[in-house]
């Protein structure tokens, strides 16, 4: 009996060390981690792995998309360098380092990577998407088109896709064709940022003012940073349907909130017996921001 109880307690932790994760196994637990949104669980998890084995399989890619995803781009971007020394076919890799070079405002690098992975995998979506965005923000709409196409006809319903693409139809002036797109995107995927207002401006420039003015309702609604903007384009939908009380409401609360057309137009139209404004500030195309 007491033998027995001696074999017990010596072969427990012998049980217990067999048992202990691999590196392999903890990469498994970030992915999950990671695929439920619990970023400081997957963190905790690739930090583990790469302290078990530095050369572990997608460990630095790994850590590097839950640092971006963090918003530790800087880390990230040190992860990605780390994993393309441990592993340079992973298209994958290139994919999420495109993501950081775009957010940071590195086009060239972006374009670089991107187009290493689709050297390597043309059948990538997420690909095809960074290029298009990293063409958008370097105004090429013609070749940022193109690009969105292909990963649209890869994944048809990519919210964020089919917005860029209503955003770059808006751009070229088919608004038309552009509203519908952000509709369906944001049917998809209402939480797209900047969406409402893209889709109101889109309504603007088509000149479907009722519509419009709902949308930019919307926007002052939710009392975000496009509040300036919105209470403007508003007043002008306004001014268009010669709605001099209420456009000038929307002027003054503009003006109020630091648009310096808006100033202008309320010294020399709202308080003014004009019908029309004077030499009415052109507003320059709005541009929608891609949040990366």
């Amino acid at each position: 009996m007491y033998r027995s109880l001696f074999l017990c307690s010596f072969m427990v932790p012998v049980v217990l060390f067999a048992q202990s994760p691999t590196a392999e196994d903890h990469v498994l637990y970030a992915k999950t981690a990671y695929a439920a949104n619990n970023m400081e669980e997957a963190k905790a998890h690739a930090d583990s792995a790469l302290t078990l084995d530095s050369g572990v399989q997608g460990g630095f890619k790994l850590r590097g998309d839950i640092k971006q995803r963090q918003g530790d781009l800087h880390g990230a971007m040190s992860d990605y360098i780390k994993a393309e020394k441990v592993d340079d076919s992973d298209p994958r890799l290139y994919v999420s380092r495109s993501a950081v070079y775009i957010t940071e405002g590195h086009l060239k690098e972006a374009m670089r990577d991107v187009d290493r992975a689709l050297d390597m995998d043309k059948t990538d979506p997420d690909a095809w998407y960074n290029r298009s965005c990293a063409n958008y923000l370097g105004q090429n709409n013609d070749g940022a088109l193109r690009d969105i196409e292909q990963s649209l006809e890869l994944r048809p319903e990519n919210a964020d896709a089919l917005f860029l693409r209503g955003v770059l139809k808006g751009e070229v002036y088919k608004e038309e064709a552009g509203i519908v797109d952000i509709q369906e995107a944001l049917r998809l995927k209402p939480t797209i940022p900047g969406g409402a207002m893209s889709l109101a401006v889109l309504l603007f420039e088509d000149k479907q003012y009722d519509k419009a003015i709902e949308k930019f309702t919307e926007v002052i609604n939710l009392d975000d940073k496009d509040k300036p903007d919105a209470h403007y384009y508003r007043a002008d939908c306004f001014y268009e349907q010669q709605n001099k009380e209420m456009a000038c409401a929307d002027f003054r609360v503009a003006a109020q909130l630091g648009d310096a057309d808006a100033k202008f137009i309320v010294r020399n139209y709202c308080n003014t017996d004009q019908d029309k404004i004077p030499k009415k500030p052109v507003k320059s195309r709005r541009k929608s921001v891609i949040e990366f």
